[in-house]
Order: C-alpha cells, then sequence, then structure tokens
C-alpha cells in the first residue's frame, strides 16, 4: 500500500493540512524551516479554522528524534495529531503530489 493509500485513511479536513505541508516543503525532506511559510491565520487553510502545525525537537522531548504536531480548533472540526518527521514527510509529499 503506497503511502497516498495510507492518507486516504484520514479525514478529508486532515488531508488538506498534508498538501499545504507538501507545498511548503522545500525538499524530499520535511524540517522545521519548511513552517514558517505554512499560514497560520484562522480560515487560511480551513474555513473558520485555526491551524497550527508546530515541530517539537527531541531534546525538549527527551527523545532521539523531534515530533511534528498538527493542531485543527474550530467549529466543525478539533484535534491534535503527532507523526514523526519520516511518517508527515510521506504523507505530505504523497497527498501534495496527488492533489
Amino acid at each position: 500500500m503506497s503511502d497516498f493509500d495510507l492518507a486516504k485513511w484520514w479525514p478529508e479536513h486532515l488531508r488538506h493540512v498534508f498538501v499545504v505541508i507538501g507545498a511548503a516543503m522545500k525538499s524530499a525532506r520535511l524540517y522545521p524551516e519548511d513552517l514558517v511559510t505554512i499560514p497560520q491565520d484562522i480560515g487560511a487553510i480551513l474555513p473558520d479554522h485555526a491551524v497550527m502545525v508546530t515541530h517539537a525537537p527531541g531534546r525538549e522531548l527527551k527523545r532521539r528524534k523531534g515530533r511534528y504536531v498538527i493542531t485543527i480548533t474550530g467549529s466543525r472540526f478539533g484535534g491534535r495529531w503527532t507523526f514523526s518527521s519520516g511518517e508527515l514527510e510521506r504523507l505530505a509529499s504523497d497527498a501534495f503530489q496527488n492533489s
């Protein structure tokens, strides 16, 4: 099963966020610096919702590797999802390429 097939299991609003992250990636790898180009204004990614994509470095988590966190707040959708860098970069890259 391809990563894009795996992405189909995610809710539509989260898949849209994957596409935005994929568009922000400057290379095949996702780096924390790529996140600065992702709009954080309410409604910029999902209508009437705030979307934040953040990176927590491994040293802050007392782990070897950091984690990426997607947080969505709004009237229809809400949630917080945590990904390893490899997992999120694959989902984002495939979603962007197949959008």
